[in-house]
């Protein structure tokens, strides 16, 4: 595969180099050499879905792409990774040069700090993807569908912090697949716009607003419909709602955990511990059975009791820093 991309995000990637941090920077290269490894890996499935004619909204979710469920899944939970001081540092480093590119670039890319910042990337990956050529063109074809899917992947993240900033939508029945399709929708719509040939224009802020627009009509569609329906229903969703952002609160592997073992409250399917670990590895790996137990035990006692005795992040993560409010 060309590596213009693949070798743009390896590139990207912060890897500290002061003395705290000798063993992550021992290894630069290689850490790089296994990513691009897996975005080939990953870039395979997505042109394999598309080709299909499958959305890669719904291809993140089909088992026979498991690459690609996993990268999605891995994205989304290093959202709640607490970073190092290092990363904390890189990424405060890259919104504040995002906002001076906004300032620098006009009133089309105004937006909260963390918002101008964090699209960034989203500008990047469209432009390689439309370098690469319409979506119907052969040449690069691997490129391209590394490009559409990291564009979609860069955009639901950005719409599930702006979601997650309140509870509204989420007490409404909306989930984060809804958002996956809303997201994967403004892709394929706008990716080969014409405007975006127009510099002054910011694919990211750009497909960011459009998606703003569709969550807002769904979450008025679910309005409508939960009007009709009975207080019971509504209950229970308000009541599913508090928990998930309850949980999102506290520490990864506490999260999962507890997140697997009140499955019945979430309306989701409720793992083994072995099966849990395989599919969260960023949240998981390297727990032992015992370990998970008592996380289990210990978060369940704490959520009983006020919120400044759960299990939080001792140190901020990405979903802290780019959040809108902040």
């Amino acid at each position: 595969m060309n590596n213009l991309i693949t070798d743009a995000v390896s590139n990207a990637l912060p890897v500290p180099l002061d003395r705290d941090s000798a063993a992550i920077s021992e290894r630069p290269a290689d850490l790089r050499a296994d990513l691009k490894t897996e975005l080939e890996q990953v870039a395979q499935q997505a042109r394999e879905a598309l080709d299909e004619g499958l959305a890669l909204s719904d291809a993140v979710n089909d088992p026979r792409f498991d690459a690609l469920v996993s990268f999605h899944q891995d994205l989304r939970d290093s959202l709640f990774v607490e970073l190092p001081r290092e990363l904390r540092g890189w990424v405060e480093q890259g919104v504040e040069q995002g906002v001076e590119q906004g300032v620098e670039q006009g009133v089309a890319t105004a937006g909260p700090a963390s918002l101008t910042g964090s699209l960034g990337f989203v500008d990047a990956l469209a432009e390689l993807a439309r370098q690469a050529g319409p979506a119907d063109t052969p040449a690069a074809p691997l490129q391209r569908a590394l490009a559409e899917l990291l564009v979609f992947e860069g955009l639901r993240l950005r719409l599930l912090m702006t979601v997650w900033d309140s509870e509204d939508f989420e007490r409404l029945g909306g989930e984060e697949s809804d958002i996956d399709a809303i997201a994967w929708e403004e892709v394929v719509r706008l990716l080969d716009d014409p405007a975006l040939d127009d510099a002054q224009i910011r694919p990211g802020m750009l497909m960011y607003a459009a998606a703003q627009v569709s969550v807002a009509r769904e979450a008025a569609e679910r309005a409508e419909a939960l009007r009709l329906s009975g207080d019971d229903l509504r209950e229970r969703l308000t009541m599913r709602a508090r928990l998930r952002a309850a949980l999102r609160q506290l520490r990864l592997p506490e999260s999962v955990l507890l997140g697997n073992a009140l499955s019945p409250l979430l309306d989701e399917p409720r793992l083994e511990l072995a099966d849990l670990q395989r599919a969260r590895p960023v949240a998981l790996d390297g727990l032992s059975r015992q370990a998970m137990d008592q996380r289990v035990s210990r978060g369940r006692r704490a959520l009983t009791h006020s919120p400044d005795r759960w299990p939080r992040r001792r140190r901020a993560a990405l979903f802290d820093l780019l959040r809108p409010s902040t």
